[in-house]
């Protein structure tokens, strides 16, 4: 995938509006851009860098390690993280000095966790117990969040990212949420979550409701219900204006395409005149006309080499979002 050379990465996502987006679609183009967080876990450190790299380049505030899968049956979860560890030879132990620098010099790291097809379909047959969303905060306390010995050696992650749980409706995301927000009082958790752009999600839907997620990252592509398409952002628009109404506590972004071949796409022609000007009445900032200001000087993009196909997408922020000069 197009990814960049020092480190390259498997996601960047969602950049932080304050600065700037950009007309290139190039992800090589998007390193050094400051985006707010990427995904790392899924490549070779050949491919993606190591953890210690990733946080070196001081390209992001937060590292979302992908991923631990997870079960509604009260199963241990796994964890995966692709060639990088998990053997007898390299156990995911070795990572904790790497967390720990990335930690020391201010870039949050968390812990992704989902479903995979196989753990769906399993799910899709069975029962969930109703203890698995305190069983599984439970387990993320103890093994990830606590500095307790576990997968990971012993480690304090600072938050919790839910992704890809599309088909996993026997977990209970809701309650899983909020056994994970109250499982410590000790400090704060930080919860995020990638919903699709339909208000409210269909599966993230009654989690968001909870009002304990800090980062929202909204998929404004592929859906063809609440994409921009035809020249039109008005499907777009009346969805976002759902979003920033009734999610007032987190910080929302507003997740475009970066790529003309993915449904979705929204030139920066279109974006200046069609799309900003109403996201600008949504928030309480003036961030529109920083955007305006530098939309073709600086890269702002997000690069999904998994799941999209190399393909960037921008990122803007909410009413929520507190921005700076």
């Amino acid at each position: 995938m197009a990814i960049p050379k020092q480190p390259p990465m498997t996601l960047l996502l969602f950049a932080l509006i304050t600065l700037s987006l950009a007309t290139t679609s190039n992800a090589v183009d998007c390193v050094g851009a400051g985006a707010i967080s990427v995904y790392w876990g899924q490549k070779s450190e050949a491919t993606e860098g190591t953890l210690e790299s990733v946080c070196a380049s001081e390209n992001y505030n937060i590292v979302i390690l992908e991923s631990l899968l997870v079960y509604d049956d009260g199963t241990t979860p796994v964890l995966n993280l692709a060639g990088h560890c998990g053997s007898d030879t390299y156990p995911c132990s070795k990572l904790q000095p790497q967390i720990e620098y990335c930690q020391k010099n201010k870039i949050k790291v968390f812990l992704s966790i989902g479903q995979d097809e196989i753990v769906k379909a399993r799910n899709r047959h069975s029962k969930s117990d109703p203890t698995s969303a305190e069983q599984l905060a439970s387990y993320l306390l103890e093994n990830y969040l606590s500095g307790q010995p576990g997968p990971l050696g012993n480690v304090s992650l600072d938050g919790i990212d839910i992704a890809d749980v599309a088909d996993g409706e026997n977990l209970k995301w809701a309650e899983v949420v909020k056994a994970i927000n109250a499982s410590t009082s000790a400090r704060k958790i930080y919860l995020s979550a990638s919903p699709q752009c339909v208000y409210p999600d269909y599966y993230l839907g009654n989690a968001i409701s909870t009002g304990l997620f800090d980062y929202i990252w909204v998929e404004f592509f592929y859906q063809n219900p609440c994409i921009y398409a035809n020249n039109d952002a008005s499907n777009l628009l009346k969805e976002w204006s759902k979003w920033t109404k009734h999610v007032p506590k987190s910080s929302i972004f507003l997740g475009l395409v970066a790529s003309h071949d993915i449904a979705g796409y929204i030139s920066p022609e279109a974006l200046i005149s069609k799309v900003l000007p109403t996201v600008k009445k949504a928030s309480k900032s003036n961030y529109t006309a920083q955007i305006k200001g530098n939309i073709t000087k600086n890269c702002r993009c997000v690069c999904d080499g998994d799941a999209f196909a190399s393909n960037g997408f921008y990122g803007l922020g909410s009413a929520s979002l507190r921005l700076s000069a």
